[in-house]
């Protein structure tokens, strides 16, 4: 997931409108666009990096975030689906990378919490 944060993160700070497209959404004033740089761009890229961090430093937390992260996407997309229907194969394939994502680091932190317990 941090590979993926950061690749959307640079496509989103350089051309928001490009990441957009795969959705149908218009970026058509400033606001838009810094929104979209904003959040898909800075934080994403954020995160990515700090995910990468956490591999080699904080593995839980980066656990945590990657699993706060896909519970929230994956809640916001499936109400989605049950209010407007269903979305096109890009929306689909990142709400299933998002589940699976997310239920990997889950289990990857039940399993360190365990370790964790049985070396104190």
């Amino acid at each position: 997931m941090g590979l993926a944060f950061c690749k959307t993160g640079f496509e989103a700070l350089l051309h928001p409108q490009a990441v957009m497209n795969n959705v149908g959404i218009v970026l058509d004033n400033a606001s838009a666009e810094s929104s979209m740089r904003a959040v898909y761009g800075g934080m994403h890229l954020v995160f990515g990096l700090f995910c990468i961090y956490g591999i080699f430093k904080n593995a839980p937390q980066a656990l945590l975030l990657v699993g706060l992260y896909t519970l929230g996407f994956t809640i916001g997309r499936l109400s989605g689906i049950l209010a407007n229907g269903a979305p096109n194969a890009f929306v689909v394939t990142w709400m299933i990378t998002e589940i699976v994502c997310g239920v990997i680091a889950g289990i990857l932190l039940i399993r360190l919490e365990k370790n964790y317990r049985l070396n104190i």
